[in-house]
């Protein structure tokens, strides 16, 4: 993983993020996840939004992609979360405008120490910037940084911050050469 100087451990999650928790999945389950693929995009922001996250114009959140904790999430402008995408928001997901994350696709922001047999929670954050696409499939580690305008290849397995302007693919993740855009 990234850097372990930038993980928080976490001693027991309280009882107040617990029921917030649970009245979201109610809220999802028969609010947000039922709603059109193709339409109600504003519905299913406004849920999120209800819920603290921060969502920008013109943003596609999926109805089957599920958000772990909405007070988690900041998304820019024009930004989508395509099928089943699954952002387990235990800390911060940060994704810019612009940015597209495909189907089946895992943003994981929390896991568990290996330094102790205890194996207590820790969480990092994603950061995601502007211009981005994370193909289908892939999995972001906690405490990743993904740079301006990269791309991710399907079924990726981020453990390292991408640079900017890369197109990276593998397991795990590496930069295969520099993004070129034509005009």
């Amino acid at each position: 993983m990234s850097n372990f100087d930038q993980y928080k451990y976490v001693d027991t999650i309280p009882k107040s993020i617990k029921l917030k928790r649970a009245i979201w999945n109610i809220v999802w389950l028969f609010a947000f996840r039922p709603t059109p693929r193709w339409a109600l995009h504003g519905w299913r922001r406004s849920l999120l939004r209800m819920f603290g996250a921060k969502i920008g114009k013109g943003s596609k959140i999926s109805p089957s992609c599920f958000v772990w904790a909405p007070w988690n999430l900041e998304m820019g402008d024009y930004s989508a979360l395509g099928d089943n995408v699954d952002c387990y928001t235990m800390n911060k997901i940060i994704i810019g405008s612009k940015v597209a994350v495909s189907q089946r696709s895992f943003l994981c922001t929390g896991s568990h120490a290996i330094d102790t047999l205890l194996r207590p929670l820790i969480t990092a954050p994603i950061v995601i910037h502007n211009h981005v696409w994370i193909a289908a499939e892939c999995f972001v580690h906690p405490g990743i940084t993904i740079g301006e305008g990269s791309v991710v290849g399907a079924r990726s397995v981020v453990i390292k911050d991408i640079p900017e302007w890369t197109i990276c693919t593998g397991h795990p993740c590496k930069p295969l050469r520099k993004r070129e855009l034509s005009m």
